[in-house]
C-alpha cells in the first residue's frame, strides 16, 4: 500500500492521492531530488492529428509512464541507474495504473450495465455467503485484464478454438535469453547496467523475437504452408 500522509497546518493529517503531481516525488526522493511534478489529470497532448488520432485531448496515466520510462540521450538517466529502486518504481507505476482503472470501473458501473451481471446475488441465494460479509458489489467487466470474467472469457475462447480446429499437436516453448546481443547492445548506452536492471527492455526484445518467429512460421513458410501440414496445430 502506497500511503503518503502529510500534516497540514490547519486541516490535520491528509493522505496524498496517486493523482497528485508530487506523489512520486514524495515517494521516491532519491529519484526526484528536485521534486519534479509527475502525472496529474489534464495533461494536454501537444498534437493529436496523427494516424492514431483519438477523441481524448488529455494524456492517460499509462501513456504518461510509458513516455517517462523511455530512455533518451539528452535527458538525465537518474532513474535508470537506480537498480532495485528503479524496479520498485516500475511496480508502483503499474499499481497506480491498475488502481486508476479500477477506480474508473467503480465510478462507471451504469455504463458497464452491471445490473445485467449475475454472481453475488446467486451466491447469497445459494447460502454460500451472508450478505453482510460481501460488501458492495463492483462488477469487473471482461475487458479488465486479469479479472475473473477476463480469464473465463479467454478460457471459453480457447475451448471454442479447440472444438473447431482440434487440440494442438505441437507445444513450442519460447524463452528469453538476457545475454541476447540486442539487449546487451542497448545496455551499452548507459554504463554499469545489467539485464536485471532493465526488465522493460528484456520484455520488449522478447516480444519482438516472438513476433518474428510467428512471422517465419506463418508468412515466410519455413516449414511449408499451413494447408500442407493441416491438421497440425501449434500452441505457444
Amino acid at each position: 500500500m502506497r500511503d503518503i500522509i502529510v500534516e497540514h497546518k490547519s486541516d490535520g493529517l491528509q493522505r496524498i492521492s496517486e493523482l497528485h503531481p508530487s506523489f512520486m516525488a514524495m515517494q521516491y526522493p532519491l529519484l526526484f531530488p528536485y521534486g519534479e511534478d509527475g502525472f496529474q489529470l489534464g495533461i494536454k497532448y501537444i498534437t493529436n492529428d496523427g494516424k492514431r488520432k483519438t477523441k481524448r485531448q488529455c494524456m492517460t496515466m499509462r501513456e504518461y509512464y510509458a513516455y517517462r520510462l523511455q530512455q533518451r540521450e539528452n535527458e538525465a538517466q537518474t532513474i535508470f541507474l537506480s537498480g532495485r529502486l528503479f524496479q520498485q518504481y516500475l511496480v508502483d507505476a503499474y499499481t497506480c495504473i491498475k488502481e486508476d482503472r479500477l477506480r474508473w470501473v467503480r465510478l462507471n458501473q451504469p455504463q458497464l450495465r452491471a445490473e445485467l451481471y449475475k454472481g453475488l446475488k446467486d451466491v447469497v441465494l445459494k447460502g454460500d455467503l451472508t450478505p453482510a460479509s460481501t460488501g458492495k458489489r463492483i462488477v469487473l467487466p471482461s475487458s479488465f485484464t486479469g479479472g475473473p470474467r477476463y480469464m473465463a472469457q479467454n478460457f471459453q475462447d480457447a475451448m471454442a478454438i479447440c472444438r473447431y480446429f482440434g487440440y494442438p499437436d505441437l507445444f513450442i516453448a519460447f524463452t528469453v535469453n538476457p545475454r541476447w546481443n540486442e539487449i546487451l547492445h542497448f545496455l551499452e548506452l548507459i554504463s554499469r547496467q545489467k539485464p536485471d536492471d532493465k526488465p522493460d527492455i528484456v520484455s520488449r526484445v522478447f516480444k519482438i523475437k516472438l513476433d518474428h518467429l510467428l512471422r517465419d512460421l506463418v508468412q515466410e513458410k519455413h516449414f511449408g504452408t499451413l494447408e500442407q501440414f493441416w491438421p497440425v496445430r501449434l500452441s505457444f
